[in-house]
């Protein structure tokens, strides 16, 4: 299989160029003053609130640019659970099961990803300031790898000495994000081999639904885990809303090329695939239920053709999914299975769980 041709049809007709090699530093700034201010003002659930503001600054061809990105550390009595350091989740956006994680011994960050890259085809944004979006293909990032790169800057931090000042295990990086974020997390862990583990949740079209595969019309029995006997999909989102203007910065502009579905040479499994090492563990995330227009069986789909590749390379258990009944979000249920599992997988916790607990098979005529 060739790898490196896989990502070269990624950066080049879909999600634009992969972005390293900067200088990074970081600046603790203290904890974050909003976490005790009081509001009669109702939150908006992407503001990200709380935790150790940290600047990561980011250096390359003489342009100059900084982001800020929220730490939350467990308490020092969970040091015990992992002496090499805690392992750590960074996240695109807040997410409500954070306590689990913390609770667990599991650090977390949250980004702040539009000063990172604005969610817009007007490409603004600290990546945009070291990197303009032009007019040449090789000038061009969609605004899903740009979020990637943000996360990646994060781990750069880490592995600068953030580390050793939050006592962090910088081997044990995790990337996760729900929706559009879900796509930048299967971007992310497509093309950063340093996050041990990926957890795309509820990605949908341009991240693990395949462009091929449509749900519309057909009726599931969601009742083993708690839904209806008879659960019948609705619309699913089109290649064409992809390419309008609310989503085509997510891309770059030879996406715009492909007219329908079947135009596009090469489908999603191979985000996961380019994730495959013997090191690297996948969790993929998605409901059933009220995720019509994320195309959750798409995702089944997407995540048994991966499958079969992880398995015809020796690394059957590093492939896990698990589709909870509805929330588009990582839940608190998620988050306990991918502890269980990490745990299992990276630590050899015996009372972690393997990929067969994990999996949630409900979309009659694909079982696997």
């Amino acid at each position: 299989m060739d790898l490196d041709g896989i990502k070269r049809f990624y950066e080049e007709n879909m999600y634009g160029v992969w972005r390293d090699g900067e200088n990074i530093s970081y600046e603790r700034l203290g904890r974050d003053p909003k976490e005790t201010e009081v509001t009669d003002k109702p939150r908006n659930p992407f503001e990200v609130i709380g935790g150790e503001l940290i600047r990561i600054t980011v250096e390359k061809n003489g342009r100059k640019t900084s982001f800020t990105v929220h730490a939350f550390v467990p308490e020092d009595s969970k040091k015990k659970d992992y002496p090499k350091g805690f392992p750590f989740i960074i996240c695109m956006h807040p997410i409500m099961s954070k306590d689990t994680a913390l609770e667990s011994g599991y650090a977390v960050f949250f980004m702040e990803s539009y000063s990172i890259a604005s969610d817009d085809i007007k490409h603004n944004g600290a990546f945009y300031d070291i990197y303009p979006y032009g007019t040449e293909a090789s000038e061009q990032t969609g605004v899903l790898m740009a979020w990637s790169w943000g996360v990646s800057k994060v781990l750069d931090a880490v592995c600068s000495g953030l580390d050793g000042e939050l006592f962090l295990d910088k081997n044990a990086a995790m990337v996760t994000g729900v929706s559009r974020w879900g796509k930048a997390t299967a971007v992310c862990g497509a093309f950063d081999k340093r996050f041990r583990m990926t957890i795309p949740a509820c990605s949908g079209a341009g991240g693990l639904a395949l462009y091929n595969y449509f749900s519309k019309g057909n009726t599931y029995d969601l009742s083993s885990i708690g839904g209806p006997k008879e659960y019948t999909y609705g619309e699913n989102e089109p290649l064409s809303c992809l390419q309008s203007d609310a989503e085509r910065g997510w891309f770059n502009d030879a996406f715009l090329k492909y007219g329908k579905p079947e135009d596009i040479p090469m489908d999603q499994e191979n985000l996961p695939v380019l994730a495959m090492d013997k090191d690297r563990y996948y969790f993929v995330i998605a409901a059933c239920m009220s995720e019509d227009w994320v195309n959750a069986p798409s995702m089944w789909e997407c995540y048994k053709r991966a499958d079969r590749v992880y398995c015809e390379n020796g690394l059957k258990d590093h492939l896990a999914v698990h589709f909870h009944r509805e929330g588009h979000a990582v839940t608190e249920e998620d988050m306990q299975l991918i502890i269980a599992y990490f745990d299992r997988m990276y630590y050899g916790k015996e009372n972690g769980l393997d990929r067969e607990a994990l999996k949630t098979t409900v979309f009659a005529g694909q079982e696997y």
